[in-house]
């Protein structure tokens, strides 16, 4: 029996390790099939994705393995002559929350991100964002996205244009989602993305996805307008991003291009000590600075201010796109010179660099009413120059003290609405002229002062 039995395995042998073999075999092949040997053709796929725009130095740690990337992406880049607004739309995802989403439109109007005074100095309705200085943009909903020039001209759009809006938000598997959101609708927030936000808390990433997402956002824009031929240098890589949020240390306090804001040399505002705030951009086509009469630091040194005394300024400034952009916002609330005021009351347009005195305040009104319910009233003053060769706007502010109980109004007499004026032009002329001020950097002008607006009704 035994030599029986020896005999049947030395013939079974062969087959058994046939079968073994064929099953280890079959092991790998389904393991490659189902999760795994991809990183190779990810990592090449990353290289030409979105016409070969992506940063690989910065994104390569992010491919997986596991699976095939999946790559969505159209655009007039991509296919000339294609009717599209999008210069490029795509997203590459490897799955697991790891991908990467960019959008480039050549810009036929309004940048479609909130720019006005209050969105630069308190991004995100006050809970603040991540900036990176030296790039115009911040980080929003749809990620990171900045205004570059295109001075050559961009191609694609039936109408001529020369600024490039891009838009880049990377995922690293840590925020629940894939990054291959749609950016067909960029800066207009939907329900589900106010949801999102809201589960999120404030919506922000954490600091290396901001940077990231700037990072990326740039090597995009530089390898549009260098496909484009525009002319315009490149620009630079940020290194670093800024969170804006009070919360961790007000970097915007005390910044050197807001000097000029001081209780004890600027005339027509409440003496005493004032904290000023600005934004951190660092950019050639938009600036804000603003100031506060310091209630905590003054506090046993002098009174509070009087009613009608100036407590607060702002200022601003926006060129080119970003100058139409802005306008056209305060525009929509009825806040530019010829809006939400009686044609007896409305201001003159039109003055001189040179000009010493605004007409609007010597109209012969007697009183005005401010209600408890007006928000931050406030009386603001327009004015339009040329900075860097591009048509500005500039908007100054000044912001009164009113104590009001609710339901309460205010009663502003021609005295006190004259003072307010003739504030606002000071305000007006000490930011133009302030050697350390953002207009003295982009060499402003030719400035023409458009008129008033009162923000109280």
């Amino acid at each position: 029996m035994r030599g029986l039995w020896g005999r049947v395995w030395q013939r079974r042998t062969p087959l058994v390790v046939l079968m073994a073999v064929v099953g280890i075999a079959g092991a790998v092949l389904v393991t490659r099939d189902s999760g795994g040997g991809h990183l190779a053709a990810n990592r090449a796929q990353l290289r030409k994705a979105c016409d070969g725009t992506l940063p690989y130095g910065d994104l390569e740690r992010l491919v997986r393995d596991e699976r095939p990337g999946e790559l969505r992406e159209h655009g007039t880049m991509l296919a000339p002559g294609q009717e599209s607004r999008s210069l490029l739309d795509c997203s590459l995802s490897w799955g697991d929350g790891y991908g990467v989403t960019v959008h480039a439109e050549a810009l036929v109007s309004d940048v479609p991100e909130a720019v006005e005074t209050r969105d630069l100095l308190e991004p995100a309705g006050g809970r603040g964002t991540f900036v990176a200085p030296g790039t115009t943009g911040q980080y929003g909903k749809r990620g990171a996205w900045l205004v570059a020039d295109c001075l050559g001209g961009l191609g694609g759009r039936v109408r001529p244009t020369t600024d490039l809006y891009v838009t880049a938000r990377v995922t690293d598997g840590t925020d629940g989602t894939d990054g291959t959101d749609s950016a067909d609708e960029p800066g207009k927030a939907s329900e589900a993305d106010e949801d999102d936000e809201a589960t999120a808390g404030s919506g922000k990433p954490d600091r290396a996805a901001a940077l990231l997402g700037f990072r990326t956002a740039v090597h995009v824009a530089n390898a549009l307008t260098k496909a484009q031929h525009c002319g315009s240098g490149p620009l630079t890589t940020p290194t670093a991003v800024v969170d804006t949020d009070e919360t961790h240390g007000a970097p915007g306090q005390g910044l050197r291009k807001c000097e000029w804001i001081d209780g004890s040399s600027l005339p027509g505002v409440a003496s005493g000590s004032w904290t000023t705030l600005g934004d951190l951009q660092e950019s050639t086509g938009l600036s804000a600075c603003a100031g506060e009469w310091d209630a905590e630091k003054n506090a046993g040194e002098r009174p509070r201010p009087k009613q009608w005394r100036v407590t607060e300024v702002e200022a601003a400034s926006w060129s080119g796109i970003l100058g139409r952009s802005a306008y056209d916002s305060y525009e929509r609330e009825g806040h530019v010179p010829g809006w939400g005021a009686e044609d007896d009351k409305r201001p003159s347009e039109a003055g001189s660099e040179t000009d010493s005195e605004t007409d609007a305040g010597a109209d012969t009104r007697q009183e005005d009413r401010v209600s408890a319910y007006a928000g931050r009233p406030q009386l603001a003053l327009w004015a339009q120059s040329v900075c860097g060769g591009r048509t500005t706007y500039h908007r100054v502010a000044v912001l009164p003290e009113i104590r009001l109980e609710d339901g309460e109004t205010a009663v502003i007499g021609s005295k006190d609405r004259a003072r307010l004026s003739t504030a606002a032009r000071t305000v007006l002329d000490r930011y133009l002229d302030a050697d350390d001020g953002w207009p003295a950097s982009a060499k402003c002008r030719d400035t023409k002062v458009l008129g008033e607006v009162e923000q109280w009704h």
